[in-house]
């Protein structure tokens, strides 16, 4: 875990004067006059998190020139429509935790969190009014859009027991990825790079995305005590995610039927999302989600080698492995 945290700190690094302009612009935002509200306010600023998406787009930026104003600007907006989309999922999924802590509907309700998740919602699109930039409002129009398509298909998916790897993928694209590739096409517009470089780090950015989804899938199969959050939730919920499709779809009919059973009854009794995770694990569906993700990284390391040698290039290859290996 400590080299993991300090693998962040070195990704930091060539940004660390940005990300301090944006933690205060990002604060001053979330800044209001009735000290009841404040408190609600303070307790998502004290959730601060590993900042990543803020990290890849001010490191993108950094790529293709130097970061200006806009660019902290525009990451904060994004991490405002990311924080309010976080709050609603937790009230949708009911979670009571987020990354071990308690999620803002388990410390206010579920009211406050909706009412929260909205006013945070309607400052980020306050802020990207305020740039008078119409190409970054079209662009943050269509992420909330595909944003809530994402989780809707996964709604969808989930209760007609769709089971299917590309189904999933497209999931993750629109609830995970597509984020992250705006952060990094934003970064890049916000120093006004040239189209090549643009959609070059656009893609980067959707890769970025995919492994954080996988990976963030793959702790579910781990122990909780070994990454500080709680762990089966998404198989108690009914998401079939890559490890389980990959056992599914590989195992005899005879072990992988009475699975089937257990998903298409919803009975995800804590004794039955054991034997799927057995299964799973049996049926090396880690392993192979694992190997998604490596290839993937290959294909990042080459979409890099596109910008010259530099600190943000070393962050940035840095990030990929923080990514593919962090444990919360």
């Amino acid at each position: 875990m400590l080299i993991i945290c300090l693998m962040l700190q070195f990704i930091t690094k060539p940004v660390q004067k940005e990300l301090d302009a944006f933690d205060k612009l990002y604060t001053n935002i979330l800044h209001v006059p009735i000290s009841e509200f404040q408190y609600m306010l303070n307790f998502i600023l004290k959730k601060k998190g590993k900042r990543i998406r803020p990290i890849i787009l001010i490191l993108s930026a950094k790529l293709c020139g130097e970061p200006t104003i806009k660019t902290i600007e525009y990451a904060v907006i994004l991490e405002l429509l990311h924080v309010a989309t976080l709050i609603h999922d937790d009230v949708v999924d009911n979670a009571v935790l987020r990354r071990g802590n308690p999620s803002v509907m388990a410390k206010f309700g579920n009211q406050a969190a909706v009412l929260l998740g909205d006013y945070i919602l309607s400052k980020a699109i306050k802020q990207g009014i305020e740039t008078k930039n119409f190409a970054i409002l079209q662009v943050l129009t269509h992420l909330a859009q595909n944003l809530c398509e994402g989780e809707l298909t996964q709604l969808i998916f989930s209760s007609k027991k769709i089971i299917d790897e590309n189904h999933y993928f497209e999931i993750i694209r629109k609830k995970t990825a597509i984020l992250f590739s705006v952060c990094s096409k934003i970064g890049a517009l916000s120093v006004n790079a040239d189209v090549k470089k643009n959609k070059t780090l656009q893609l980067i950015g959707e890769y970025l995305g995919i492994c954080f989804q996988i990976r963030d899938d793959l702790l579910d199969y781990l122990d909780s005590e070994k990454i500080g959050k709680p762990t089966k939730n998404d198989i108690k919920e009914g998401k079939i995610t890559l490890p389980l499709i990959y056992a599914l779809k590989t195992a005899p009919k005879a072990k992988s039927k009475p699975m089937m059973l257990i998903i298409k009854k919803q009975d995800f009794s804590s004794e039955n999302v054991q034997q799927l995770i057995n299964f799973t694990k049996e049926q090396k569906g880690i392993e192979y989600a694992q190997e998604k993700m490596l290839k993937i990284k290959t294909n990042i390391i080459e979409l890099l080698n596109y910008f010259p040698h530099s600190e943000a290039k070393k962050s940035m290859l840095r990030l990929v492995d923080y990514i593919i290996e962090r444990k919360k």
